[in-house]
């Protein structure tokens, strides 16, 4: 009797393990169908971080950072001008990345980067070389003159960016948790964050025909890192489609 109850069990949850794949291959097909009728250029990277699944399309594809490059400049100026600055302009500082993060401030994001022009001109590039970002250009004439664009990144660099601030891997944990925070009181929740019932730590970008979101949905179980750029005409679309396939996104990588 014991031995067939254990059978029994066995059985149940090799049913619910085989409901659950196969729910998930099928928003994985579902999602790659969509992507292929994109109209314009996708890419995405996404990430379970506990469990290490990821997905992807066009990861490697480069793309226009619009005001995800902001992510970087925050990073460097925690990790570079921070150190020599004094108590009245790291509160400075303090703000203006507070404005990045909430409201997507270009006024804070130009008074940084004229901050890193006259006192730390490789701030920028250290943290790319620190962070093992081969094709991402933050405010980079060079990158200008090859894409016509001064920040450029791929979906799955501009992953590893946020992925190093969410896991608290790059600075430490104090500055972590500021940005971790000021990141979940976001103004904008029209893309990742539109269709999730639970807290969405996001950035998202804006730039011509670029619409892009980075972020991590947060349900207390499975961490769900989603990095997502479009360039199309019409962001109407854009944004729609960026909001309904991160859904079926993190829906494919959580454990049910």
């Amino acid at each position: 009797m014991k031995m067939k109850k254990i059978i029994a069990a066995v059985l149940v949850l090799l049913t619910i393990f085989s409901t659950t794949a196969l729910a998930a291959s099928s928003f994985e097909k579902e999602i790659q169908s969509d992507l292929k009728g994109f109209s314009g250029t996708v890419g995405f990277f996404a990430k379970n971080l506990n469990t290490g699944k990821t997905m992807k399309f066009n990861q490697d594809v480069v793309f226009p950072t619009a005001s995800t490059s902001k992510l970087v400049v925050a990073l460097a100026t925690y990790k570079y001008l921070y150190p020599n600055a004094g108590i009245e302009k790291t509160s400075e500082y303090d703000q203006e990345i507070k404005l990045m993060m909430t409201i997507s401030d270009n006024d804070s994001f130009q008074s940084l980067l004229d901050e890193m022009d006259a006192n730390q001109k490789d701030a920028l590039n250290k943290v790319i070389k620190d962070l093992h970002l081969r094709q991402t250009q933050i405010h980079s004439e060079d990158a200008f003159k090859k894409y016509n664009y001064h920040s450029v990144t791929t979906p799955y660099e501009m992953a590893k960016v946020f992925e190093k601030i969410y896991t608290d891997k790059y600075l430490d944990k104090d500055k972590n948790e500021t940005l971790k925070y000021e990141l979940a009181n976001s103004i904008f929740h029209d893309e990742i964050p539109r269709y999730m019932m639970t807290p969405v730590l996001h950035k998202v970008g804006e730039l011509d025909q670029v619409l892009c979101d980075v972020g991590v949905v947060q349900d207390g179980h499975d961490p769900i890192l989603i990095s997502f750029y479009t360039v199309t005409a019409d962001h109407e679309y854009s944004s729609d489609f960026i909001a309904t396939e991160s859904a079926k996104i993190y829906n494919a990588l959580r454990r049910k």
